[in-house]
């Protein structure tokens, strides 16, 4: 990403007394700028440069990642977003990543843990399962089965570690076997008889939607051409986001499984959004009716429409909160201790 630390600019205008700035370069390729914070016309010494560094963190922080999202937004081109959008998108990814690198290991592990309690109790409810989001902690975390439910609906939700596990292991390209795998994970005592293997029939439908499915004998061929849309898509240097979302949309009508479809759909956009860096998108129980007008305004033929909605859902959960996160990690832990003045300006 190009993260580089605060430094001590200094310029000597014509005709008058030199200027300190705090520095911070940005690079994203080869696109270079930088944010400065200005300091006064006194060569600060290196206690007030501490100050200043400590004082002036967040701000700092936070308009780094602002200037890297622009630079990572100015990369890309787009059928679907609008410069907006993208550019929200783009600062989700950035502030993310800048709270990445902020987070000790410990925190970075207590994070991903809450985040896919959540994750998985949204994706399994958009499918009609009824643990709580209590429950569905205890399970995951401290394998601390809920009372009065379903052995399908315990499966449903405990199959993700298994899921979460083969996620993080796997560091390549989606290919039809990863795709089937990750069903056959997703539907481990379950379905077990076609847990991991494309559906056979014909005469299913998507509930609610006036589209045809790809018939039996065209998934391998129809999810496979969507796929090389996919990496084509990202190789020509359109949005990873925007090409996930319409992988998704085209994963769900091709619809290649009897049953899991959604989940192993969901799970997939998130992984590709992983693999550019982007964070993951919950699925809430909550926001089911935003996330199936995304998938109703694709079977419109509104393509714009459909990536616009998953583009608002992603900035919604993640820009603020990510923000507030971010400036309030950014104060430097340590002191610089004997730093020297030379150490940090340049001219």
């Amino acid at each position: 990403m190009g993260r580089r630390p605060f430094r001590v600019e200094v310029n000597y205008p014509v005709g008058r007394r030199p200027q300190y700035f705090l520095t911070r370069d940005i690079s994203v390729g080869n696109r270079r700028a930088k944010v400065r914070k200005y300091l006064g016309t006194t060569a600060p010494d290196a206690l007030e440069i501490e100050r200043f560094r400590r004082s002036y963190a967040p701000e700092m922080e936070y308009r780094s990642a602002l200037k890297r999202a622009d630079l990572l937004a100015a990369q890309y081109t787009c059928d679907y977003l609008s410069k907006s959008l993208l550019l929200d998108v783009e600062r989700v990814k950035s502030i993310y990543n800048e709270v990445q690198e902020l987070l000790t290991v410990n925190e970075v592990e207590a994070y991903e843990s809450n985040f896919e309690v959540s994750y998985v109790q949204g994706t399994t409810a958009i499918e009609g399962n009824t643990l709580s989001l209590r429950e569905a902690r205890n399970l995951l975390v401290d394998s601390i089965p809920p009372e009065g439910k379903s052995l399908r609906e315990i499966n449903e939700v405990q199959n993700f570690r298994k899921v979460a596990a083969y996620r993080s292991s796997y560091k390549r390209k989606v290919t039809l076997d990863f795709i089937r795998h990750i069903h056959g994970l997703v539907m481990d005592n379950i379905d077990i008889e076609s847990a991991g293997t494309f559906r056979r029939r014909d005469d299913l439908e998507i509930i609610g939607a006036d589209v045809e499915i790809a018939r039996a004998a065209q998934i391998p061929d129809a999810l496979g051409h969507a796929i090389e849309d996919y990496y084509s898509g990202i190789d020509s240097g359109k949005h990873p986001f925007e090409c996930a979302a319409v992988f998704h949309y085209d994963f769900e009508i091709v619809h290649p499984f009897s049953d899991g479809n959604g989940r192993v759909g969901r799970e997939v956009f998130n992984y590709m959004l992983t693999r550019s860096r982007y964070p993951r998108l919950l699925f809430l129980g909550k926001e089911r009716s935003r996330y199936l007008d995304c998938l109703k305004a694709g079977n419109e033929g509104n393509y714009s429409k459909m990536v616009a909605g998953f583009a608002r859902l992603i900035v919604d959960q993640r820009l603020a909160i990510l923000a507030e996160r971010l400036k309030s990690l950014a104060v430097p832990r340590k002191k610089v201790g004997q730093t020297r003045l030379s150490d940090w300006i340049t001219i």
